[in-house]
């Protein structure tokens, strides 16, 4: 079979105050003629479906649109789960409808025990779930006395129980939305982890041919064993502006001969970029260089001006329509200067100041501004040397 491996659309998403349903309904234009050309068998959604439990009219209206477009228009067939942003309830309303036009959506754990055959292939659709429902599910269905308080040890016992249905014959395809350990974060996704209480053990997921997660933005975050992570499709936070966003095609006819081969990373072009660059006003202003090139696309810019610039979002606006934000360097600088400042000279007020103003600047006070310094803690101190 040959799938297609999609997480984290994230429907409904800001960034910086950007309404993005424009560049979401684009990338997901793209990731239907993809699938199209691949010539997919099914496509798979491991999560995060939208951005809030409580999503927008025009972010449901896309969803819909989408999977109807996806599955009854062009016949894939969709196996998708609700993620740790979604609304399990609210998603999982019409879905034995949805299941007659092979649309397998699920949003419990007992769903999750059965396995949706398609194909030469079992899949295990296991949706986000916290510690304190799991372990309540194990107990409650008599698979064990007392659960374990670890998410990794409570979620071998699902899977053994899921393995207890394997047929032989067929490929086995987890799908997830989990932190699998060893997995590194950006900082568009929601913290959930207290102590790593809700990560998971990559080598639970050997078991299976593949493990197709979401939850994590990037399609690095974890590469070991059978676990891959399709990635978000698009940038949600300035954090990811160097990190490539696409989808995965699995090929599971070549997952014991060539792993990577066989889950290989297609990259997506986004209707708007994200960059973050460094520059100063004036080369802003007369867009000098390539700045005009990054006039239509989402821009942070870390500005190099040490001088007070009057209304300078409402200047840069007109020719920058989606700048998310400017810093300043300086600013930068302070932040880091202050955390680094010896506590032997607390009470050395001139060597304290002398310190952080070369840690500001990068360069010694003049002779004329020791002078001022001093002039100035003497007359604080009360000293006048006149």
């Amino acid at each position: 079979m040959k799938l297609l491996h999609t997480a984290d659309w994230h429907l409904g998403k800001k960034l910086h105050g950007f309404d993005m349903l424009p560049d979401q309904s684009y990338i997901l234009e793209q990731i239907l003629q993809l699938a199209k050309e691949e010539k997919v068998d099914a496509i798979m959604i491991t999560g995060d479906i939208y951005d809030r439990a409580i999503a927008s009219n025009e972010a449901i209206q896309l969803g819909n649109q989408t999977f109807r477009k996806w599955n009854i228009d062009e016949q894939f067939p969709l196996l998708m789960i609700s993620g740790n942003h979604d609304s399990a309830t609210r998603l999982a309303t019409g879905k034995e409808w949805f299941a007659a036009n092979h649309f397998h959506l699920n949003t419990t754990i007992k769903e999750s025990l059965t396995p949706i055959t398609l194909g030469d292939c079992q899949f295990y659709l296991l949706p986000y779930v916290e510690l304190i429902e799991a372990r309540f599910f194990v107990e409650n269905e008599g698979l064990v006395e007392e659960a374990p308080n670890s998410l990794s040890q409570v979620l071998q016992i699902i899977i053994q129980e899921m393995q207890k249905t394997f047929d032989p014959s067929k490929k086995h395809i987890f799908i997830g939305h989990l932190f699998v350990a060893g997995s590194l974060r950006q900082e568009s996704e929601t913290p959930l982890e207290i102590g790593g209480l809700q990560s998971v053990a990559s080598d639970l997921f050997d078991v299976f041919d593949y493990a197709a997660f979401g939850h994590l933005h990037s399609a690095t975050a974890n590469l070991k064993g059978k676990v891959r992570y399709s990635g978000s499709p698009l940038k949600y936070s300035v954090g990811e502006y160097r990190d490539p966003k696409g989808v995965r095609i699995i090929n599971t006819d070549l997952l014991a001969d060539d792993f990577e081969q066989a889950a290989r990373f297609v990259p997506l072009q986004p209707l708007r970029e994200v960059y973050h660059l460094e520059a100063s006003f004036e080369d802003l202003l007369y867009q000098r260089g390539k700045l005009k090139e990054y006039a239509n696309d989402y821009l942070s810019v870390s500005l190099s001006n040490e001088e007070v610039i009057m209304q300078l979002m409402n200047q840069l606006r007109p020719l920058y329509p989606y700048l998310l934000n400017v810093t300043r360097k300086e600013r930068q600088r302070l932040a880091s200067a202050t955390k680094r400042i010896p506590l032997s000279k607390i009470n050395q007020p001139e060597a304290l100041i002398q310190d952080f103003f070369v840690r500001l600047y990068e360069e010694p006070l003049t002779e004329q501004q020791q002078n001022w310094i001093k002039d100035a803690m003497n007359q604080v101190s009360g000293k006048d040397e006149s």
